[in-house]
């Protein structure tokens, strides 16, 4: 006779398992292009500023789409929107992988916005962790839910470390878009495991969609990043970057107004009202931000020639994999960590802790980065302060909101890493391009400007620290506390 009680754990693992490699895939196509963003300058060498965009544009349509797909899943099933999801961005991987030749095609010679297009279409994956957040609320016992979570985020951690070493393999044996094939088969395989083992939760809502705000929101997100791209190209007093930044300020100024009156908002300005949902969403902007201002500048950093003036001058992507192994090694271990330490103390204190790591790793990389042993140790700090921020951000929001506010309040937070993480990589390279030098036919970046990067990075850290230790709840307690007294998401 079967146990139902032995048959539900088991489907919660087998979900818990789908969702978790889910999630780990995804974070490994995002950061197995950060040790080639050299190479592709050798393809796009007429589009050099346009190549932070190749992580940015990824973000930014993330941001706009998450709160929407999330919104779809409650009205047409979680399951169901996941699968249409995931085939999108099947799709987008293989013409990313076949980007170049698609654009020699149509416009006979590479083009860099070919692949900028798929790289945006592959940000409509975003909505995927909302899903799989809001799947494991309707399916989990609320007491496991935490835990649940926790080892999703967990996995956001381990997709950094295996993306930095695996991507720089992959694309020193062969190309950058080489990277996009190897990981379309086991993508494949999730899509149809997803279809077949995860079971639909019931549909749990009606309504409208945000169109409106989203516009404006992407829009308004938009504009800012191209008036950095256009500031560093034509002057910070053109008017190629003053309309872009005013006319930004005005559609970001109209989407707190829409959202205001939105029935359905992809931002409830009503749950800003709490301080612990506000400090979670201030930090993960800034945790966005920071996060890949590193993973933006260390690549060219170290591929950057020696006489150039460059302090490593390495010649191939596996290289810079291998020299970026402490960032992953320490993520990989503090991931664990911090997830354990969540569970026991509570998610808010393990997020200040990881923002101040941050911080400490920004000074260390500032001032310690002439030699491999250097480096190794500010990376070692800085990894260990990703992963704590990483695990801690969506528990944090469950801290702080009552459970039927968590699907919307995760989704918010979501966003806002994700914002935060568009703008990182081209503000990095708009401070990089400004300290540029002549090299021959090519144009580097000074160390100069990479201390400068590292010094606006170290700022956004400690301004992300400072909102998670005075924006935190009055009253902290365990993610273990919240799922045994109900207070929990459901």
């Amino acid at each position: 006779m079967n146990d139902p009680d032995n048959a539900q754990r088991t489907r919660e693992r087998v979900i818990l398992v789908v969702l978790a490699s889910l999630a780990l895939t995804t974070m490994f196509v995002e950061i197995m292009l950060v040790p080639a963003l050299p190479a592709m300058v050798q393809d796009f060498p007429k589009d050099v500023n346009w190549i932070p965009w190749v992580l940015s544009i990824y973000m930014l349509v993330g941001a706009v789409v998450t709160p929407l797909v999330g919104r779809l899943g409650d009205m047409h099933g979680k399951k169901r929107v996941l699968i249409v999801v995931m085939v999108i961005y099947l799709v987008a991987l293989l013409g990313g992988g076949f980007s170049i030749t698609i654009s020699e095609a149509l416009f006979g010679a590479p083009s860099i916005f070919v692949l900028l297009f798929f790289r945006a279409l592959q940000g409509i994956g975003m909505g995927m962790f909302t899903l799989a957040f809001g799947i494991v609320r309707d399916t989990f016992p609320p007491a496991k839910v935490p835990m649940a979570i926790g080892i999703i985020s967990s996995m956001f951690a381990l997709g950094v470390s295996i993306g930095l070493i695996g991507g720089g393999w992959i694309t020193s044996v062969g190309r950058w878009n080489d990277a996009f094939y190897v990981v379309t088969a086991p993508f494949l395989v999730l899509t149809i495991a997803s279809a077949y083992l995860i079971k639909e939760p019931p549909v749990s809502a009606r309504g409208t969609l945000d169109i409106p705000g989203a516009f404006l929101l992407g829009s308004g997100v938009f504009l800012f990043l191209l008036s950095l791209v256009q500031g560093e190209e034509q002057g910070w007093s053109s008017a190629g970057f003053i309309a872009p930044i005013v006319l930004s300020a005005i559609l970001l100024a109209a989407f707190v107004l829409v959202e205001r009156r939105a029935r359905e908002p992809i931002m409830r300005p009503s749950l800003f009202r709490s301080r612990g949902i506000l400090g979670a969403n201030v930090v993960a902007l800034f945790v966005g931000m920071t996060m890949f201002m590193v993973f933006q500048t260390l690549p060219f950093f170290l591929m950057t020639p020696r006489p150039a003036g460059g302090l490593f001058g390495l010649e191939d992507t596996l290289q810079v994999g291998i020299y970026m192994m402490p960032n992953a090694i320490s993520t990989l271990i503090f991931s664990a960590i911090g997830g354990m330490q969540a569970r026991r103390t509570g998610a808010f204190k393990v997020l200040i802790a990881g923002m101040a790591t941050m911080s400490i790793g920004f000074v260390s990389l500032i001032f310690l980065h002439s030699t491999f042993l250097e480096l190794a140790l500010s990376q070692v700090i800085l990894g260990a302060g990703i992963a704590l921020c990483m695990v801690s951000l969506v528990n944090a929001v469950v801290e702080s909101c009552p459970k039927s506010e968590f699907g919307v309040a995760s989704g918010m937070n979501t966003l806002f890493r994700i914002i935060g993480g568009s703008i990182g990589p081209v503000l990095a390279t708009a401070i990089l391009a400004s300290n540029a030098v002549a090299f021959g036919s090519m144009v580097l970046y000074t160390e100069a400007g990479y201390v400068q990067a590292w010094t606006v990075g170290l700022l956004f850290a400690i301004i992300g620290l400072l909102a998670g230790i005075f924006l935190r709840p009055r009253e902290s307690c365990s993610v273990e506390d919240l799922a045994s007294d109900g207070r929990g998401p459901a």
